[in-house]
């Protein structure tokens, strides 16, 4: 599909492979001895990625087409689709976190060009909800508000986990995560080395900064934006739960707060 676009990425697959690769794997499953009642799919890239949501300032430039392509290679009936939303301004900031992992110097966006685009295009969930419905037309969607499903919330596990799996006898995971996250500092840094050393020289020490500044106690998060532009957002992003509420195309799974 990105090959399709007119997007040049290193790994490419031809609509044959990508069949081929499908049946091989649903296969797989399908020969399996034990009857198999529930199969859960987890993909974070299902409408894009996000060098898609900075440059743009949009949520997901190829959602229709990468959501109908993976929608397509399913043998089976779809019937749940979950999936999280999340605050605008604490989306497209993480996002940006995430773009500088792997930018080029010569894709490099500004942060401020970000920011004017989001606030140019006015995300909304709804639109993304609405293309996940019509792919998946026999599914019930259910929507979770990432600030929500920080602490794992157990109303949240259960329903993604299904009626049949006892999420009481589950551990509460151990943070083994050796990846550090890139703080606001992390950030600021390597902007300011952009524009002193230039983008290649300065993309070169992402992650000697990311370590030397990791997110936690001591650096916080990174935030771009303004108190009016952040509390817009925010206003905008209520806006869309409320209307996420009353749809009746989707469940909004919530958790009650003390």
């Amino acid at each position: 599909m990105y090959e399709k676009q007119g997007l040049n990425y290193r790994t490419k697959y031809s609509e044959k492979e990508l069949a081929e690769k499908t049946a091989a794997f649903f296969g797989g499953l399908l020969t399996k001895k034990h009857k198999i009642k529930r199969i859960v799919f987890s993909d974070e890239n299902l409408a894009g990625h996000c060098g898609h949501c900075v440059k743009r300032g949009l949520l997901y430039l190829w959602r229709d087409q990468l959501i109908a392509t993976f929608a397509s290679q399913f043998p089976w009936p779809v019937r749940e689709v979950h999936l999280g939303v999340r605050n605008y301004a604490d989306f497209f900031a993480s996002a940006y976190v995430e773009y500088l992992r792997s930018v080029t110097s010569a894709n490099f966006i500004n942060e401020t060009v970000m920011r004017t685009r989001v606030m140019e295009h006015m995300p909304n969930w709804m639109k993304v909800l609405r293309v996940i419905k019509k792919c998946f037309p026999e599914a019930q969607i259910h929507v979770w508000r990432f600030e929500d499903f920080q602490g794992i919330d157990s109303r949240i596990l259960a329903n993604l986990c299904g009626p049949e799996v006892d999420i009481g006898k589950f551990k509460q995971p151990k943070n083994k995560n050796k990846r550090p996250t890139a703080s606001g500092r992390a950030v600021e840094e390597l902007i300011a080395m952009i524009y002193r050393d230039g983008a290649e020289s300065a993309l070169a020490n992402r992650v000697a900064l990311q370590e030397k500044y990791p997110r936690g106690a001591e650096f916080g998060g990174y935030d771009p934006w303004t108190a009016s532009e952040r509390a817009h957002l925010s206003r905008m992003y209520d806006r869309d739960i409320a209307e996420i509420r009353t749809n009746p195309d989707f469940s909004l799974v919530e958790v009650e707060h003390a």
